[in-house]
């Protein structure tokens, strides 16, 4: 029975990794507070959606984003290895590597935001 249970719960959150519900989503409504892709589960939060974030949140968001990730590194044509501490510096400068960063990250969100929205509205893979 408690193997039936395990099997439902991963149905449920089929293709969002673990690590990605405590990560910061969006900020809420008043703009003011990161949420955590967990709480857009939650019918009572109010959130702002992702055409609504200023440029500046955006970047904000998204360097939390990579800052609380265990590990972070990526490969760019013209840019070289990205660690880390670059990805926040370019991120937060919005400079052009940052921007592409900032466009990439923004893609991983609306697809995880899109997974959440099927689920709430029960139309998730089952």
């Amino acid at each position: 029975m408690t193997r039936m249970k395990a099997k439902s719960s991963e149905r449920h959150h089929q293709g969002i990794p673990a690590e990605q519900w405590d990560l910061p989503a969006t900020y809420s409504a008043d703009g003011k507070q990161m949420l955590p892709l967990r709480d857009l589960t939650d019918p009572n939060v109010s959130a702002l959606a992702p055409s609504q974030l200023t440029p500046n949140q955006r970047a904000e968001l998204v360097a939390r984003r990579i800052e609380l990730q265990a590990e972070f590194e990526v490969v760019m044509i013209g840019a070289g290895m990205i660690d880390k501490n670059r990805a926040v510096a370019e991120v937060k400068a919005q400079s052009d590597v940052g921007r592409i960063l900032i466009e990439v990250e923004q893609r991983v969100l609306n697809n995880l935001m899109d997974q959440v929205a099927q689920e709430r509205s029960g139309q998730g893979k089952r």
